[in-house]
């Protein structure tokens, strides 16, 4: 979400916007395009509150929601996941008030899914976007030089770390590769590397990399596997995917079909002729992409095309266009 946030506000900054990030969260504050505040006291909070056109927060917290009782400022809540729909009716202040800040706030939701689950009678898409700073152009490699699968994301079990390494011998004979590249960090990584040292051969743990070191492993990958068995609120590894060129296996959970979008060759985790039903569509895709430069370039161009839908400035223009007075934003 942090992530998602610094593009989100750099691209307000690069449309000519009057940008603050406020957040609790510790850190650096110099070196940002935009203006950056950790950890402000109250009274600062509810001066930049005063001071603000449009007030955006990422998901409902009231650690800084709260000048919000006294300011009156068209606010929205941009939700990355479900939490808060589900408040509980037991009425003490903190219950209370999320529901009252629920009530005056535009939302905007990550994908349809959440949307969906949401249980709003009005709400917004705007989903996370692949990030243009890191998968560049310089980072998609042609078909001829891509040979892995890659795991991209936290190493948890909800991720299904345990499903993929269960499944590798079949994944590796299905799709014809020899290494599974995981990259990432998380509870189950120190049980990864020991399945690796106790023999499971051809995976190979990477650990965490920055954000271009990440998008060059995507952009020289046969495959990215996204196998969560949670329902994902949006699932933008599998969108980086699409993005970088590679061939996305992608677990059919929550929003990440609409991330991978007609690019992702889904599976129900649940299915195992549906998960080996992808594998061959996906084998199939690659040698489609392989003996064919045409195929290639279409490739390109179908994915061109998907990522566009999710450029940061599309987003910040339907922000705007949404919070503006007259077309009923909260007040």
């Amino acid at each position: 979400m942090a992530t998602n946030v610094g593009i989100l506000a750099a691209a307000f900054h690069e449309a000519g916007h009057d940008v603050t990030v406020v957040t609790s969260a510790p850190g650096p504050i110099d070196g940002f395009p935009y203006r950056l505040i950790r950890h402000p006291k109250a009274a600062q909070l509810f001066e930049l509150y005063r001071a603000a056109d449009i007030l955006i927060q990422s998901n409902l917290s009231l650690g800084l929601i709260y000048p919000l009782v006294v300011i009156r400022r068209p606010f929205a809540l941009r939700h990355h996941s479900e939490s808060a729909f589900h408040i509980s009716r037991v009425p003490t202040l903190r219950n209370v008030l999320r529901r009252w800040v629920r009530s005056r706030a535009h939302h905007f939701v990550t994908s349809h899914y959440i949307g969906r689950k949401s249980g709003l009678r009005q709400y917004t898409v705007t989903s996370p976007f692949a990030d243009p700073h890191h998968i560049t152009p310089e980072v998609v490699r042609p078909p001829a030089e891509r040979e892995c699968l890659l795991f991209v994301g936290r190493v948890e079990p909800e991720k299904g770390i345990p499903f993929l390494l269960e499944h590798w011998p079949v994944i590796r004979r299905e799709l014809g590769i020899t290494e599974l590249r995981i990259v990432g960090d998380g509870s189950l990584a120190q049980s990864v590397q020991r399945s690796i040292e106790n023999g499971l051969e051809g995976v190979n743990f990477v650990g965490a990399l920055s954000r271009n070191e990440t998008a060059k492993e995507m952009g020289k990958a046969a495959y990215v596997v996204v196998p969560s068995i949670w329902q994902e609120p949006f699932g933008a590894v599998a969108l980086e995917a699409v993005a970088a060129g590679t061939i996305p296996i992608v677990a059919d959970r929550g929003g990440l079909s609409e991330a991978a979008g007609p690019l992702g060759i889904m599976f129900n985790p649940d299915d195992e002729a549906s998960f080996r039903k992808a594998l061959g569509a996906a084998r199939a895709k690659r040698n489609e992409l392989l003996q064919s430069r045409s195929a290639w370039e279409e490739h390109l161009k179908k994915v061109r095309n998907h990522v566009a839908r999710f450029e940061p400035e599309r987003v910040v223009e339907t922000i705007i266009s949404v919070m503006k007075p007259d077309n009923g934003a909260a007040h």
